[in-house]
């Protein structure tokens, strides 16, 4: 199987189409301790593909804050790579009053 293959195997499993997309994007985990900022490559309403320097600290399950709709989301990561991440979104969006610092 070829990757282009594969790419298409993954985007057909999605229940939706993501939207290409180069927003900011911050990861939260450990009581809200540790902060890691990303870029969101990708978005649907269900989940999204995440662009990070490493992905090696990174749990597999943290709250994704979406800083351009003032949003979080738990989120749980279903492929990853050295720079990448797939999440996929495992709880209602909420809203947020400030973003630097959740």
């Amino acid at each position: 199987m070829s990757e282009s293959d594969s790419a298409t195997e993954i985007t057909e499993r999605r229940r939706v189409r993501r939207r290409r997309t180069l927003k900011e994007g911050r990861i939260v985990f450990a009581n809200q301790s540790l902060v890691f900022d990303c870029v969101i490559r990708d978005l649907s309403d269900y989940g999204a593909r995440l662009k990070l320097e490493t992905t090696m600290d990174i749990p597999d399950e943290f709250t994704l804050v979406l800083v351009h709709l003032r949003q979080r989301v738990r989120s749980q990561v279903r492929w990853r790579t050295s720079d990448s991440l797939g999440v996929e979104f495992t709880g209602e969006k909420e809203t947020v009053s400030s973003v630097l610092r959740i």
